[in-house]
């Protein structure tokens, strides 16, 4: 009796081993046929992974920076304008599905699109030529506003990128020119 009862044991476990083994060849089959087969599903949050070839913004012009709050002119800026072009000859681009990210020294920031004229602290907004909606038409230029969430040095390097869904980043860089707080002219240069 204590032969076949070891016996009995050993075919449990061997049937549960083998049971384990179908199981598990079973469900990654089905996961690797699913994922290849039905790709990515589409719903809230999702990321389009889309092949980028070449930015369809470009600057137009100088970036202009300034100071919002009262401080000392010309050392640090927390608004930026510039003006960029849609330069490719297809679709318009829907600016309110665009992402802007600031980076400048130890400052890194991913804004939010504003519906209004004047963006408040951590937003963008673009003013279009037709006055209103979203969407930039081949070869029509817009001017972009940003207000950063804190002020930064005016001499550090400066990178904007925008970037249409679907498409590669516009990559803006280069010298910022300051302008005193409030007005459209740059401070005075010191001595």
């Amino acid at each position: 009796m204590g032969g076949s009862e070891a016996c009995t044991h050993l075919e449990l476990a061997a049937t549960f081993a083998a049971f384990i083994a179908v199981a598990t060849l079973f469900s990654l089959v089905s996961f690797g046929a699913g994922a290849i087969g039905s790709g990515p599903v589409a719903g809230v949050g999702a990321y389009p992974v889309l092949a980028a070839d070449e930015p369809h913004l470009a600057l137009v012009g100088e970036i202009t920076g300034s100071l919002s709050v009262p401080g000392p002119v010309g050392t640090s800026i927390d608004t930026l304008t510039f003006r960029i072009a849609h330069t490719g000859e297809d679709e318009a681009i829907d600016l309110s599905r665009v992402t802007v990210t600031v980076m400048a020294g130890d400052y890194l920031e991913i804004l939010t699109r504003s519906g209004d004229s004047l963006p408040g602290p951590g937003m963008w907004t673009a003013t279009l030529p037709s006055g209103g909606g979203t969407l930039l038409l081949a070869q029509e230029e817009c001017t972009v506003r940003l207000c950063l969430d804190r002020p930064v040095p005016a001499g550090d390097c400066l990178t904007v990128k925008v970037r249409p869904e679907g498409y590669t980043p516009c990559t803006i860089t280069g010298p910022v020119r300051v302008l005193a707080a409030g007005t459209g002219v740059s401070p005075p240069e010191k001595d």
